[in-house]
């Protein structure tokens, strides 16, 4: 019986470039070959403009209409602004929400879903009720024998990244903890988002919007679910923009001073300032200082400063656990490839690592 699969929205936020046809062309055929009864989910698509127009004339002329037949119930959201991934996310859940679904699957535009991946992460998801957030085993797209992401992790002092990142399966045992989940193909359960406060905080626009869902949901008492089996490509590029620096730098630190408590702020104070001032000199080297003093610069604007007021007070309200136990689930090494130079592997991870085991036994609050 039908019934017994909870309903899902999956919701795609497209954004039109040069690039982004095929994306979009790749996406929705892979859904269209889902292996999931029909009646039982829907699709919620919210096109972002872009600076080269809108997805929206290529979607009805292409793919709307396939809705109900090829592809589920569909709705469509065109935005004349472009509201970021967080705000696209955001819009899509008012529909979700209306359409009754029991959980919403987020999905990337520049991925492609295999056939059985959204029937196996809802039996995963079923089988752990303790788990609000379950990603999807994310592969490389170009190299699909490599992984992107097999869960992320979060650095003590903010920095995310994705665990396994261009390793092969073997190759990616490294146990580390895996804070939060990608939002290029996750399963959020609703009743778990409502009870955390919403899906996504428009402010975000992109970047770390996902480190803090998975951060509130901790924050509840929940964990967060990897289903390897659950199987999703993505074509992943890291420098699309340059933009990306600032909302990636602004983000990270909204979303600390948002959820950790002020001793703990006040404990990992010294070593930030430090990792603060070797990111300057990495930005200077990479062409991107002008973004990383922007951030800074955001932080003290009047809008940050309310809006992390807010969302401290959202997160006293839903926490169940202390700092200790967040903590435990954070890394004190960097292991991405992005950023790899030998002072972060010889130098800034040990150091590091050791002040990370250090404070998770002193800090009791």
């Amino acid at each position: 019986m039908t019934e017994a699969f909870p309903k899902i929205a999956v919701q795609v936020v497209t954004f039109w470039s040069p690039d982004g046809k095929k994306d979009i062309e790749r996406c929705l055929k892979s859904l269209e070959r889902l292996q999931y009864p029909k009646d039982r989910w829907a699709i919620i698509i919210v096109d972002n403009r872009s600076p080269h127009g809108s997805a929206a004339e290529y979607l009805q002329e292409h793919w709307l209409h396939k809705a109900g037949d090829s592809l589920p119930e569909g709705f469509f959201i065109k935005s004349d602004e472009n509201t970021g991934f967080a705000g696209g996310h955001d819009r899509a859940y008012v529909e979700s929400k209306k359409w009754a679904a029991e959980a919403v699957y987020l999905l990337n535009q520049d991925a492609v879903m295999d056939r059985s991946s959204l029937m196996r992460v809802v039996h995963y998801a079923k089988r752990h009720p303790e788990d609000a957030i379950v990603q999807s085993r994310i592969m490389l797209f170009d190299q699909p024998e490599l992984l992107n992401s097999q869960g992320n992790c979060l650095h003590f002092l903010g920095q995310g990244y994705a665990d396994g990142n261009r390793k092969t399966l073997a190759e990616a045992k490294s146990g580390r903890q895996r804070f939060y989940a990608s939002g290029a193909a996750a399963l959020i359960w609703t009743s778990a988002i409502e009870k955390i406060g919403g899906l996504f905080d428009a402010r975000y626009f992109m970047y770390h919007e996902d480190v803090d869902l998975s951060w509130r949901a901790r924050l509840a008492g929940y964990s967060i679910g990897y289903a390897t089996d659950s199987i999703v490509y993505h074509r992943y590029e890291f420098s699309r923009s340059i933009e990306k620096f600032f909302f990636m730098e602004r983000n990270r630190f909204i979303t600390h001073l948002s959820h950790f408590k002020l001793p703990t702020l006040l404990v990992i104070a010294v070593p930030m300032i430090f990792s603060e001032l070797a990111s300057l000199v990495f930005a200077a080297k990479s062409g991107w200082l002008d973004r990383k003093f922007a951030a800074y610069k955001a932080l003290f604007s009047r809008d940050i400063r309310n809006m992390i007021g807010e969302r401290r007070a959202l997160s006293r309200s839903i926490r169940t656990v202390k700092d200790h136990e967040i903590l435990k689930h954070m890394v004190g090494v960097i292991d991405a490839q992005e950023v790899s130079h030998p002072i972060i592997k010889y130098v800034a991870n040990p150091v590091l690592s050791l002040y990370h085991k250090i404070i998770k036994t002193i800090i009791f609050w």
